[in-house]
């Protein structure tokens, strides 16, 4: 387990779901030695009218979770990588190199938990595509993370994000070619857009346009998957508090 956790909010089956994942063990994974994938759908007991976990059953959700760490993940043969909550479920998702172990540890946390009904198992998942594909943030609902972290510490300090103002944005591009195309999209948004610079093997742009901080996923989210598509990388926003 790293220390990059994050959640996010998606549809599964257009039904309202909730994961929380791991970010960091996309830099090692996968791990050759736990080649399988384990889970272990909890059925929640008072489960929002969504599907979603409630207030009322927070605290026991989370009591288990850290109990499924200690005693699952703990052995250093089998990794805790994140949790989908939907539909009346909350499911847990772990890599193992022993799947027995996995599964006699699942029985024994469980049986702790007498009042909740579970399904578990394993199954050969070499590459993690279970992690990648599933767990894993896609490319806009990673932005929307970063950007959720940047208006987080906003607020702690105050933060009226409601309020428009000048956001500073970075990106670097590969050519100027790409850089020119970019350039004529952001400067028909309305953005001020700086002169490029050339440097490191890319092309840097820096742009600026007012904008309401707590609105900023309807700004970035398009621009960034612009810039990757131009085989470029959105390097982030920033901006003043206002109070």
């Amino acid at each position: 387990m790293s220390d990059n956790w994050d959640f996010y909010p998606l549809l599964i089956d257009n039904q309202p779901a909730s994961i929380y994942a791991d970010l960091g063990l996309a830099k090692t994974a996968p791990v050759k030695n736990q080649p399988h994938m384990g889970y272990v759908r909890v059925f929640m007991r008072q489960p929002r009218e969504d599907g979603l976990s409630s207030s009322e059953e927070f605290a026991v959700l989370l009591k288990l979770e850290d109990a499924l760490i200690e005693r699952v993940a703990a052995n250093g043969i089998t990794t805790y990588t994140g949790r989908n909550t939907s539909s009346g479920n909350r499911d847990f998702y772990f890599y193992t190199s022993d799947t027995t172990a996995f599964l006699a540890s699942i029985e024994e946390v469980m049986a702790d938990y007498p009042d909740y009904e579970f399904q578990t198992g394993a199954r050969l998942d070499p590459e993690w595509e279970t992690y990648f594909n599933f767990l894993h943030p896609s490319a806009d609902d990673m932005q929307r993370i970063l950007n959720r972290r940047v208006t987080d510490n906003l607020a702690k300090h105050g933060d009226a994000l409601s309020k428009a103002r000048p956001i500073d944005h970075l990106a670097y591009l590969p050519n100027a070619h790409a850089a020119a195309s970019l350039r004529e999209l952001l400067g028909g948004q309305g953005f001020t857009v700086s002169e490029p610079e050339v440097g490191g093997g890319s092309v840097m742009l820096r742009f600026e346009r007012a904008d309401q901080p707590d609105a900023i996923d309807d700004v970035v989210v398009p621009i960034a998957r612009r810039v990757k598509e131009l085989g470029g990388t959105y390097d982030g926003w920033g901006c003043e508090v206002v109070s």
